[in-house]
């Protein structure tokens, strides 16, 4: 089973490298998951899941990082069980306009051969959720504040007396 979703942005893939690997900061964005990497070995990392952004509670489940190539793509392999195991990836690739961004699921295990209904939904809204928050963050993060309003000069001209 895989889910995935492109889209096209114009932000550089140094940008988006930016806010992707930055593992401290992924809860910002991502409603889902929280993320800390472990000093002590590059690619493990605590990686804890909830399937519904509106509990509190996340489970602490099995994780590394298979790749992590800045600018260009960052693969998790994450095992909350032996029945649902996946990847997540995301993978940037340079445009003339930006980067082509795409975010994906691939789930194996028993669970993805059961095909069980709901859940091909609940990963579709997922990703539409975390990619909604993830693009309205980038662009919060990178849009340029407006200019100051300009004062009007002064029609007085007059000098102290």
């Amino acid at each position: 089973m895989e889910f995935e979703r492109e889209h096209d942005l114009p932000y550089s893939p140094e940008q988006i490298w930016a806010v992707l690997g930055d593992f401290e900061n992924h809860r910002i964005w991502n409603p889902y998951v929280r993320i800390e990497q472990l000093a002590e070995d590059p690619i493990a990392i605590r990686y804890s899941m909830r399937m519904d952004p509106h509990k509190p509670k996340f489970l602490e489940v099995s994780a590394a990082v298979l790749s992590a190539r800045p600018g260009e793509e960052l693969i998790l392999d994450v095992k909350p069980s032996f029945i649902l195991q996946f990847e997540e990836s995301y993978i940037l690739t340079p445009t003339a306009s930006g980067t082509k961004f795409v975010h994906r699921y691939r789930c194996r295990g028993p669970f993805a051969w059961l095909r069980l209904p709901g859940i091909k939904t609940s990963f579709q809204r997922m990703i539409a959720s975390i990619d909604g928050i993830l693009l309205s963050y980038l662009k919060s993060k990178y849009s340029k504040p407006p200019p100051p309003p300009r004062r009007p000069k002064s029609k007085f001209k007059g000098g102290r007396r």
